[in-house]
Order: C-alpha cells, then sequence, then structure tokens
C-alpha cells in the first residue's frame, strides 16, 4: 500500500483579503501560516514520505520548503506546472464579495454546480481541465515512485478535485466536501490501483 498526503499551502495575504487567487497569481504567505507549516512538517516527518510533488506558485514552494526542512531523511523535491491553482481568468485578485454581486450565477456554479461552471468569458479554466492534470500528476508520480510514499503540496481547489476525482467523485460533486484549510492533511491509500481515503482536512496537528 502507497500513502498519498496532500497538504494545501499556508495562508496568505490575498487568503486574509478574501482575494481570489488562482493558477496565475500569488502573495505572501502570513508569519503564522510559516508556523504552521513548520508545525505541518514536525507531524509528517516520521512518515518516510520518499518523494514530494509541489505547485511551483510561490505559496506552495515556501510551505514545502518549511515542511521539508523538518524532515531528518532522504527525499526528492520536484515541481510540477500541472499542480497549480484552478485558473479563474479576468478573477485573479478580485475581490470575492464582488465578484458575487456581479456575477451571481457563474460564481454560484464555481462554488456549488461545478458541472455548470463555464469561465469562458472570463478566460478562465474548467473543472475538467484542473481534474485532468491533478489526477495526471498524482498518477505520474505513483507510477515514477512505485510503493513510495508521497507527498503533494498545492493549493484547496486542485487538491480537492483531484482527490475526489481520484475517488471517482462525478464532477457535479468535486465541491460536495468541506474546504481545505490551510495547512491541513489530508490522506489518499492507493492498493492494487485502487485509491480510498483514510483522513480529509486534517487539522489536529495545528492545535
Amino acid at each position: 500500500m502507497t500513502k498519498l498526503y496532500f497538504v494545501r499551502h499556508g495562508k496568505t495575504e490575498y487568503n486574509l483579503a478574501d482575494r481570489v487567487q488562482g493558477g496565475d497569481v500569488d502573495s505572501p504567505l502570513l508569519p503564522e501560516s510559516k508556523e504552521d507549516a513548520i508545525k505541518t512538517g514536525i507531524a509528517l516527518k516520521d512518515k518516510r514520505i520518499s518523494h514530494v510533488i509541489a505547485s511551483p506558485q510561490h505559496r506552495a514552494v515556501e510551505t514545502s520548503e518549511l515542511i521539508t526542512n523538518q524532515f531528518e531523511h532522504p527525499f526528492t523535491v520536484h515541481f510540477d506546472e500541472k499542480f497549480k491553482e484552478l485558473k479563474y481568468g479576468d478573477w485573479e485578485g478580485a475581490f470575492i464579495p464582488q465578484l458575487k454581486q456581479s456575477f451571481p450565477e457563474m460564481f454560484h456554479h464555481l462554488r456549488v454546480r461545478p458541472e455548470l461552471y463555464d469561465p469562458t468569458e472570463i478566460g478562465g479554466e474548467t473543472y475538467l481541465e484542473l481534474v485532468k492534470r491533478g489526477t495526471a500528476v498524482v498518477e505520474t508520480a505513483c507510477a515514477a515512485f512505485p510503493g513510495k510514499d508521497l507527498l503533494f503540496v498545492g493549493h484547496s481547489i486542485t487538491i480537492t478535485c483531484t482527490m475526489l476525482s481520484l475517488l471517482k467523485k462525478e464532477t457535479k460533486d468535486l465541491r460536495s466536501s468541506p474546504p481545505l484549510e490551510n495547512t491541513s492533511i489530508s490522506i489518499l491509500n492507493l492498493t492494487d490501483g485502487h485509491y480510498s481515503l483514510e483522513k480529509w482536512n486534517g487539522i489536529d496537528h495545528l492545535a
């Protein structure tokens, strides 16, 4: 059995300001979120994770560095463009409450009805496009490092949709699970090509 650990990046200035932070924008980690990333590393340091795959966006890179700085065993780190956050096009960096007012139907579909979300007019990315690249990252890593426990450091929507898709959820169910907290730990087990959920949005280590 292979264990796959998924960690969302630490909380950023854009998260705090309630602004859209997708695959084409970044903002710095908050000081307290750096501490949480260190706590996450301490929680994972004895798990014998041999390979780390992370989004190349700065908030994920810094989170992965703070986590792996706690490791005392050999490991490798790989950055994959396909593990970036969902791309929101013209909405990148926008104030979320304003989007709810200006685009009520599209925003509702984004959050509640992913199967109906059509971001064509804003130049955004669909859920199907996100799932295709997110699952490819995990499947490629599992094939490259068979039998090895892996850590994926990325973003809320990318991790959520990737995990649920690997668990055979349909597009309409990709936003059905509780949102992932920053620096939370979620775990999938891979046995004979079958993915099963061990933990979703674990935050006990942050207490």
